[in-house]
């Protein structure tokens, strides 16, 4: 193991060794990486219990988009083209400016569909838009 350390005229040691301190450091690095990474894949399923305190208000109810195999836009359980689908977005904005919304697309749909709907929710201010997927090993 080689240093580069200077040696006084006294003996005494005048270079900081950085070396191990870099060592030490990389270390923890990569266990913080692992056991954020181990953390963040693991959740609770939790089943809430139901309050009569709770906010039940329909106009804070995300707005429920989907888009099926064939690139039809759903909004709610209504079929509608896309000025339709921009008009509830209008209404829900009017509503609430800070509306949600949820978007689920049927996985054999075009991406470009998705985008396309993705688009359509932005372009009436929707910003917080939450995509709907199925966890792994559920039919």
């Amino acid at each position: 193991m080689a240093s580069s350390s200077k040696k006084g005229d006294d003996g005494l040691m005048t270079e900081i060794n950085v070396t191990p301190l870099v060592d030490v450091v990389l270390v923890l690095l990569v266990l913080m990486m692992v056991t954020a990474t181990a953390m963040a894949q693991k959740t609770i399923q939790v089943e809430l219990p139901k309050a009569r305190s709770g906010d039940a208000d329909s106009s804070k109810k995300p707005l429920m988009v989907a888009v099926d195999e064939s690139g039809a836009l759903f909004v709610d359980t209504d079929r509608l083209d896309e000025s339709g689908v921009r008009a509830r977005a209008r209404e829900a904005v009017a509503r609430d400016a800070q509306v949600s919304a949820v978007l689920a697309a049927d996985g054999r749909a075009r991406h470009e569909t998705v985008v396309h709907a993705l688009e359509l929710l932005r372009g009436e201010h929707i910003a917080k838009i939450a995509i709907v997927v199925r966890a792994e090993g559920t039919p």
